[in-house]
């Protein structure tokens, strides 16, 4: 028997959209080491996999440096009702990171959206995509990652998914891992390796402060061997 064709509206996925549980939240400690090192520097230690593409920028300049914790949003490209629903649910220290396959045409959301979540202490956004209204907040000291300044607003129709792993700028992002956001880019501390990372990042720091101190006595000790003030 010939199955029956799809409905006009085309098929319904078996796959609902779900919403996770709220990520753990780290030690403060952890998230001020990270916030006294460069995005560059954790590029570094977490490596490719864990370093967004470049096409996820700053979307004014000069920004604020954003640290904070990954509350994740999976939504429909050209529909914004699941990044709003993400919006609802951060609270201090997060950053909200968007996977919206890279849509552009549109805006994740804008300033008037973001009043409530970043008077509840949202650091910053980072989206794989679009959004608006971009010198207001650079006037307010509020920090947008993303690929383009988009003004128009999309429909709000289907839920997505909150708090699920998700992909932006490359990289698998999973609720309570650590975002590091500059003008050099974004990169993303796993939760499960943040402890080893902020580690690793201050030998590293020690490490090179030690290069540098050896490299300034040599200059000193040439310098001076020229002038002939040193035997």
């Amino acid at each position: 028997m010939t199955p029956d064709p799809p409905a006009a509206s085309g098929y319904v996925p078996v796959v609902r959209p779900r919403i996770g549980a709220t990520p753990e939240r780290p030690e403060p400690r952890l998230l001020d080491a990270l916030r006294a090192v460069s995005m560059t520097d954790v590029s570094d230690v977490v490596g490719r996999l864990y370093t967004m593409d470049p096409g996820i920028r700053p979307l004014f300049a000069p920004i604020t440096r954003t640290v904070g914790v990954c509350r994740t949003v999976k939504a429909f490209p050209g529909d914004n009702l699941a990044v709003h629903g993400g919006l609802g649910r951060v609270g201090p220290n997060d950053v909200l990171v968007v996977d919206w396959l890279g849509y552009q045409d549109g805006c994740g959301s804008g300033a008037r959206a973001l009043e409530a979540p970043i008077a509840r202490g949202l650091a910053g956004v980072v989206v794989d995509g679009g959004w608006r209204d971009v010198a207001e907040l650079q006037a307010r000291g509020f920090p947008v990652f993303g690929r383009r300044e988009t003004a128009y607003s999309p429909p709000k129709r289907e839920p997505g998914e909150l708090d699920v792993p998700v992909c932006c700028g490359g990289v698998v992002v999973e609720p309570g891992d650590v975002v590091v956001a500059d003008e050099g880019g974004v990169a993303v501390v796993p939760r499960r390796h943040l402890i080893d990372v902020v580690a690793a990042l201050a030998t590293r720091a020690t490490a090179e402060q030690a290069v540098l101190s050896g490299v300034q006595q040599q200059h000193s000790t040439a310098f001076d061997a020229r002038l002939g003030l040193r035997d």
